[in-house]
């Protein structure tokens, strides 16, 4: 009966948007969003160090491999997902194809209102991320938009007055809301005085969420290493050694143990 539905045209509705993938960004996010509500938010700490060796931390790398791999191999994450790029979870939300779409931003949301669907935009439900474990709020990876200055730039002077322009807080608000924000501010202050973005569900939820709640730095901050590391996806791709080779979670935590020591030792952080 199945099989003859299938034939009929009968598509299937998944309840989870995970980019279990080796593309982009996203996924490296929905990784770090699963370590640190297992508890691994000292994976790096502030002085660089990798900390592996901390048993809660290595349980927590294990727990953000073992749960969305088991949501995909369980049929709850459409089986495209180990393929998808950075767009490909929202088209799939927009598609009505997942239920869920795990975002750091609310670029699934505004694409629908840009689009004119104000319908459907409005029966859209923006949530924070969930309880830890422990029952406790999960900071947020504090992601923003940056600007730097390449070494060796022609007219610094210019890109510097640029700079001093654009992150003036009336500036940035301005740019920021002309995205419909997608974006959040970096400035409490921003969204503390203009309450344009909590006029509305979707925006007061990001903006709680990844502002005004508790927020950690990237990993990256602390050490480079962690940047490489998430550019070779080493994480994903211990997800694709449990999908797709078979491994236990344990097992491909330990393959994945071994390369990111292997890029941490690249970059020594020297001691004050």
């Amino acid at each position: 009966m199945q099989k003859n539905l299938r034939k009929q045209g009968l598509r299937n509705v998944y309840g989870l948007g995970l980019n279990v993938t080796t593309n982009g960004v996203d996924p490296n996010n929905v990784f770090n969003y699963f370590v640190i509500a297992y508890g691994g938010q000292d994976l790096v700490t502030k002085d660089g160090k990798l900390h592996l060796d901390d048993p809660q931390v290595k349980e927590a790398v294990i727990n953000a491999l073992t749960y969305p791999t088991t949501a995909y191999k369980d049929g709850f994450v459409p089986p495209g997902a180990i393929n998808w790029n950075d767009a490909d979870d929202n088209n799939a939300f927009h598609a009505k194809q997942i239920v869920m779409d795990l975002d750091g931003t609310i670029s699934t949301e505004v694409a629908v209102l840009s689009q004119g669907k104000k319908e459907d935009y409005d029966d859209i439900v923006t949530m924070g991320l969930a309880l830890s474990k422990d029952g406790k709020p999960v900071p947020s990876h504090a992601t923003n938009g940056t600007l730097l200055v390449p070494k060796g730039a022609k007219n610094v002077t210019v890109a510097k007055d640029f700079l001093e322009y654009i992150i003036q807080p009336k500036v940035n608000n301005e740019r920021l809301k002309t995205g419909l924000g997608r974006n959040i501010p970096c400035m409490p202050s921003i969204v503390k005085t203009d309450h344009w973005w909590f006029d509305d569900p979707h925006r007061a939820a990001y903006t709680t969420q990844g502002l005004l709640n508790p927020t950690v730095p990237q990993f990256w901050a602390f050490n480079p290493a962690y940047a490489q590391i998430q550019n070779e996806h080493v994480w994903m791709q211990g997800w694709m050694d449990i999908i797709q080779g078979g491994m236990t979670p344990q097992a491909a935590a330990e393959k994945a143990f071994k390369r990111v020591e292997e890029i941490f030792a690249k970059y020594p952080i020297a001691q004050a």
